[in-house]
């Protein structure tokens, strides 16, 4: 096993890219189905896609997710409801992991060979983001959008990458963290201070660590042989949901940014994953597979009596856009 496939295993399996799951076309307005996502070389061209605008306004009430639209990952947006679906990206190749821009008017996302791009929602316009830095794994603006916080993966090492901020405009660069193993998931704090991440060795050593957004200050948050994945910090700050396999099956959990009060919120026998903050905080939108496919679901941030917002083929990746 190389270290970018087994970066790509240890990464994506609960970010919903699951064994088992068929592919098929498009069927119904709204449709994906699932395939690995496996980073080749950059040189493989990624066709751009073809401009799309949305005809439903964006607002702080819509939700960026991805389809496998005609077995290609698309970004598309709805509504918190489920409603107004649109697909945003339109092209022969995988476009995955949307997060919004702070100003709300462009979506960054990544490409099956592990590169990062911007849309803008306005002109459909894609532009390339990070181009020198070889195999990028995620990537999201600072609170006031003048620095990318973004995963690099190595090439001269196996399994291994490192958090980095880069200027957005500018060359300025800085390496967060320099750690063996993998750096990943990386999520501001509302305010900008803080940083959320996953470091990890090995098939079940991932665990929750939360450092300043200099780089410094690092703590560790758990300390288990489980698979701890995909935090995601709440608008007040004080909460941290994230996916943990800790009871042999994945679920969702919350935990004070302390390391303190751990709650499991879902418990389901399938998979739950990718917890998505509501802009006020008062719910949370997640994948699942309870349904008998990976769909989109929403609950309260207590837990209990979720929602399935999708239905039909796969929907995943959820990123809601802020106030």
């Amino acid at each position: 096993m190389t270290g970018r496939t087994f970066v790509v295993n240890a990464i994506l399996v609960v970010s919903s890219v699951l064994a088992g799951c068929q592919a098929q076309r498009q069927t119904t307005p709204i449709t994906s189905t699932t395939a690995p996502l496996t980073p080749v070389t950059p040189s493989t061209p990624v066709t751009p896609s073809t401009p799309v605008t949305p005809s439903t306004p964006v607002t702080s009430s819509t939700v960026a997710f991805s389809h496998l639209t005609d077995d290609y990952w698309q970004i598309w947006t709805m509504r918190p409801d489920g409603s107004g679906a649109e697909q945003i990206t339109i092209s022969p190749s995988d476009k995955r992991y949307p997060v919004w821009s702070q100003d709300g008017d462009k979506i960054l996302f990544r490409t099956n060979n592990s590169e990062a791009f911007a849309i803008d929602l306005a002109k459909g316009n894609e532009e390339r983001l990070l181009k020198t830095f070889g195999l990028i794994g995620s990537v999201a603006e600072s609170l006031d959008g003048s620095e990318l916080l973004f995963v690099r993966f190595r090439t001269d090492l196996m399994d291994d990458s490192d958090i980095w901020l880069k200027s957005s405009e500018g060359q300025e660069r800085r390496m967060l963290t320099d750690d063996k193993g993998l750096q990943y998931d990386p999520v501001w704090s509302p305010d900008g201070k803080k940083i959320a991440y996953i470091s990890g060795h090995g098939y079940q050593m991932h665990d929750l660590h939360i450092m300043e957004a200099n780089g410094e200050n690092k703590r560790r948050l758990t300390n288990d042989k489980a698979l701890e994945l995909l935090p995601a910090i709440s608008p007040d700050g004080n909460t941290i949901a994230y996916v943990s396999d800790s009871t042999g099956n994945y679920e969702i959990y919350l935990m004070e940014v302390d390391g303190d009060k751990v709650i499991r919120l879902t418990r389901h026998d399938g998979i739950d994953t990718r917890p998505c903050w509501s802009p006020d905080g008062a719910r949370i939108m997640f994948v699942s597979d309870r349904s008998g496919k990976l769909q989109l679901w929403i609950m309260g941030k207590e837990g209990g009596n979720p929602e399935m917002l999708t239905s039909g083929p796969p929907s995943i990746d959820p990123a809601w856009r802020k106030d």
